[in-house]
């Protein structure tokens, strides 16, 4: 008896896009240094445990190193969203970004970005000897996937962080930065997409 082969289908992926920044040593020295002379201005925390955030208005800031991220940004974000929907994002679509400088033990809790379309976390600033510590690590989004005993290995998948390395995922999805172990500072740049739904409509 001949067995026809089965259609497996893998459904319900979550897309994370890893993107790595062509010669991002100025880029991220101009950055970092940006992110210390403002370090002094308010400190909202959001889901920081420790450290140090700015405000969610760092593209609105006349600074040279600031505005060649925006460009960055907006174009691996554009790149991002046509892989997966095979659309384009519309021309009133907006971006907020805030910086975090992480200190000795300081953490990120379990969180997500409700209201974005797409999220990004940018790495500026790396120590050397972190290896796994301080790494950004996703939830898996299936609520009842954590019962499955023969196809899920894990329930999270962590990626580490990477001087020049610009992750992108969905902002729907669960994520949390285990605590930073190192006496020298790691410096991120979160931002949020939000796409200009409106335009598929026309």
């Amino acid at each position: 008896m001949i067995m026809n082969s089965p259609q497996i289908h893998s459904i319900f992926p979550t897309p994370i896009g890893i993107y790595e920044i062509n010669n991002y040593e100025s880029l991220n020295k101009g950055l970092t240094n940006f992110l210390y002379n403002i370090k002094k201005e308010d400190n909202p925390q959001r889901s920081m445990v420790g450290g140090y955030h700015t405000k969610e208005n760092l593209l609105f800031y006349d600074n040279t190193y600031i505005k060649e991220f925006h460009k960055i940004m907006s174009k691996k974000f554009k790149e991002y969203f046509y892989y997966i929907s095979k659309k384009e994002v519309g021309k009133n679509s907006k971006m907020a970004s805030w910086g975090m400088i992480y200190n000795f033990g300081n953490y990120a809790k379990t969180h997500n970005h409700p209201l974005a379309d797409m999220s990004a976390a940018y790495y500026c600033k790396v120590p050397k000897e972190l290896n796994d510590n301080g790494s950004i690590v996703f939830n898996d989004p299936r609520p009842t996937a954590k019962w499955d005993r023969n196809f899920s290995n894990n329930s999270t998948k962590s990626f580490k962080a990477k001087e020049g390395t610009l992750i992108i995922f969905p902002g729907w999805l669960e994520h949390h930065v285990t605590p930073h172990n190192s006496n020298e500072d790691r410096i991120c740049i979160s931002t949020n997409f939000f796409v200009d739904h409106g335009t598929f409509f026309k």
